[in-house]
């Protein structure tokens, strides 16, 4: 039965990002395969779980559209290193990426993955220099408006307003950002991290649990004196910061039509806060009203 479902799974992937065949090297029972489709415009935006072994595609392999071999990828949970001729990137959650898909491609999850793969046909990327594909910095003002698309559209949160004159608007809109995001310096995860940077990577991560100061201080190759005296410098704290952020984005959510059917429960433990208590505590000290009254005052 379940190696009938990674049957299915291969050909769920084949149809909805090319020819990849994925390996799972424990008992069949276990495997988890998990995809759903969203169409906006004319763009179908695949959700992906799993906790496959390797997911690979030889060099030279066709996929049923040849037409959109490169992929923006928003890593949603867990971690991978993927692969690509002589090239080799580490994902982790939060992260972006544009992966140019035409050649061979191996993709290795540490475990239980979750991600969301836009295709972008390739006659919209020609002028960029694909050298510059691979994780995407988020550091500018395109950078922050790519990353809020991306994760709108993973989030489902455009859905509703999709219509049939939307066409390829979508795709356009993030190729157009693209342009600039691709022309940000690469980071080399050295101690010159300047604080804008740094809050940069925070907003990428503030959707896990995990982020914390030591975690993020590994991340960016310093230790976690340099990280807070990046932040003291400007008169903040590195842990104020994130609370803050993650109070700021819980807000948005309360007030957002869009997200009235979530709980509030939902909201706060999306943006990290496992404790609703402690998210209750946390927001009315930094709002002077509990969520519940904040999302009924309408703000």
């Amino acid at each position: 039965m379940r190696g009938q479902a990674l049957s299915a799974w291969n050909e769920r992937v084949h149809a909805a990002c090319g020819r990849f065949d994925t390996r799972y090297d424990h008992c069949q029972s276990l495997f988890i395969g998990d995809m759903r489709q969203t169409l906006v415009g004319t763009t179908a935006v695949a959700h992906i779980r799993s906790n496959a072994s390797v997911i690979a595609k030889a060099a030279g392999s066709s996929g049923r559209d040849s037409s959109a071999r490169c992929f923006l990828v928003l890593q949603q949970q867990g971690s991978m290193s993927i692969e690509l001729g002589d090239k080799v990137l580490d994902l982790r959650a939060g992260d972006l990426a544009l992966l140019d898909f035409c050649g061979a491609v191996k993709m290795t999850p540490m475990g239980l993955f979750a991600h969301v793969s836009i295709p972008l046909p390739s006659e919209l990327l020609k002028g960029l220099d694909r050298n510059r594909f691979g994780k995407l910095s988020t550091t500018g003002v395109c950078g922050q408006l790519l990353g809020t698309l991306v994760r709108q559209l993973a989030a489902g949160e455009l859905a509703q307003w999709s219509c049939a004159q939307d066409g390829e608007g979508v795709p356009r809109a993030l190729v157009a950002l693209l342009a600039s995001v691709l022309e940000y310096r690469a980071s080399d995860h050295s101690p010159g991290w300047q604080l804008h940077e740094v809050q940069s990577l925070i907003q990428q991560r503030l959707e896990s649990p995990r982020l914390s100061p030591a975690l993020l201080a590994e991340e960016l190759g310093i230790s976690s004196r340099q990280l807070y005296r990046l932040f003291e410098a400007s008169g903040d704290s590195v842990c104020r910061y994130i609370l803050r952020e993650r109070l700021s984005k819980a807000a948005q959510d309360l007030r957002d039509p869009v997200c009235a059917h979530r709980s509030i429960t939902d909201i706060g433990s999306y943006w990290g806060f496992a404790d609703s208590a402690h998210f209750s505590k946390a927001f009315k000290r930094q709002t002077g009203l509990t969520p519940s009254s904040y999302r009924h005052r309408g703000y």
